[in-house]
């Protein structure tokens, strides 16, 4: 197997960024659809809200494609998860229908998050509409991460584009032809184009599947339910944290000033963090495949930087250039009045690129060494650190500001206080992983030089 370069991580690389991206945009999208509707403060609030439940219900579906890629090596194998992957998505469709159809909903929404009640109704039929998200997401990542093992990237790209494409047609259409609210449109769109990707990925891999993954090597062990757990239920963990951290910031928000302002805001500069990011994202998987290959180590650490320097760029650049103002009028659709708001917190969210680059390196080491625990132990850190800070915010934030000043953060909008946080959870995040994963570098230039 020859040495890896610079062009060897584009050719695995790309493909994946360009999907990630694709997947990206969709929110600022849908956004800008349920901004355009009536009443757009609560239909996006309400939209961050249903949005969040779901994410947070799928965490397990995301999980799929970092263990279909890393473990997915042979036909039983990939038989042997895809069972799994079954069973995990009955169980979690059964826990979305409980929240969607049951008083558990109440309890969630007004009791646990605090969301102002008028929400309530419109986020119930956004959650009971998106019951198709979780087992065809699961489904899709799982069959992406064995076209990723097999060098397959630019099918994944094919298909989310395909997606992107169907989801746009359908939400313009809907908006022009239809009654429904904004947050409705969202809803029926995004499940419509997770079941398309999932059909067209499902047909994409069979063959796939037939050529490319051999039967299992002798000697080698078989992919059993206990290792299967072992490698996978840290992901989870990791992921499920990573999503709370949504449902979190919604309900610190609502506790904070301008809760309706900051709640409307918040999704839409989400999803300019979450675009920017895109990139680094798909560099996870990347990682997990180019580990394998001699020479590796030193060629993605330098990629990491330079990834991470041209991705910080891009919310500096909206920060100090109209494209940000036309970002937020025209493609996002904003309301004028938190715009200003908006292009501030760009100045805040202009490190969280190239830590979460950091982090996609530190993450695809230790995820290739099979050591998912220790990514586990970061995102607990990194959690714990971003509660505590969002607590602390929110109770000096809602402090009445006494004439000579005095009360510290008095009345500063939540967005602030959510993005600031981010900021320390990340870095916490990466000291832990740089820590966990520099004996994994030493073990594979150890494999290396024996190979």
């Amino acid at each position: 197997m020859p040495n890896l370069s610079t062009q060897g991580i584009l050719k695995t690389w790309w493909p994946l960024a360009l999907s990630w991206f694709m997947i990206t945009v969709e929110q600022p999208l849908l956004a800008a659809v349920v901004a355009r509707s009536v009443d757009p403060k609560e239909q996006l609030a309400a939209w961050g809200l249903a949005f969040s439940f779901v994410l947070v219900l799928s965490a397990p579906s995301i999980s799929m494609l970092a263990a279909s890629t890393a473990l997915s090596r042979d036909r039983e194998s990939y038989r042997r998860g895809r069972r799994y992957m079954i069973w995990l998505c009955v169980g979690l469709t059964s826990v979305h229908v409980l929240l969607a159809f049951t008083p558990v909903f109440d309890f969630v929404m007004l009791g646990l998050i605090s969301a102002p009640a008028e929400l309530a109704e419109p986020v119930r039929s956004g959650v009971r509409i998106m019951l198709p998200f979780i087992p065809s997401l699961a489904l899709r990542r799982f069959q992406y991460g064995v076209l990723i093992r097999c060098d397959q990237t630019r099918a994944v790209s094919l298909g989310t584009v395909l997606r992107l494409m169907l989801e746009v047609a359908l939400a313009v259409g809907l908006f022009w032809m239809s009654p429904w609210s904004g947050l409705i449109i969202a809803s029926i769109t995004i499940s419509v184009g997770v079941v398309f990707e999932a059909v067209y990925a499902t047909l994409r891999v069979r063959p796939v599947v037939r050529k490319n993954l051999l039967s299992v090597s002798p000697g080698a062990p078989p992919l059993t339910l206990h290792r299967f757990s072992r490698f996978y239920l840290p992901l989870v963990l990791t992921t499920f944290m990573q999503i709370l951290l949504q449902p979190l910031v919604s309900a610190s928000l609502s506790r904070m000033p301008d809760s309706l302002g900051s709640l409307a805001l918040w999704p839409v500069l989400f999803g300019v963090l979450l675009m920017t990011n895109s990139a680094a994202f798909a560099f996870v998987e990347s990682v997990i495949v180019l580990l394998d290959r001699p020479g590796s180590i030193e060629v993605l650490r330098r990629f990491t930087w330079k990834l991470g320097l041209a991705l910080a760029a891009v919310p500096l650049v909206m920060a100090v250039t109209p494209f940000g103002d036309f970002w937020f009028l025209r493609v996002a659709a904003l309301p004028p009045e938190l715009v200003g708001q908006a292009k501030a917190a760009l100045w805040l969210i202009i490190p969280l690129p190239a830590l979460t680059t950091l982090s996609s390196l530190f993450q695809g080491t230790l995820i290739n060494s099979q050591r998912t625990r220790s990514i586990t132990e970061a995102d607990s850190l990194s959690l714990t650190t971003v509660t505590t800070l969002l607590v602390i915010g929110g109770l000096w934030a809602g402090r009445p500001c006494l004439s000579g000043g005095g009360a510290l953060l008095c009345g500063v909008s939540g967005v602030y206080v959510a993005v600031a946080a981010y900021n320390c959870g990340s870095i916490v995040r990466n000291m832990w992983l740089w820590r966990r994963s520099q004996k994994v570098y030493l073990s594979i230039r150890l494999r290396h030089a024996r190979a």
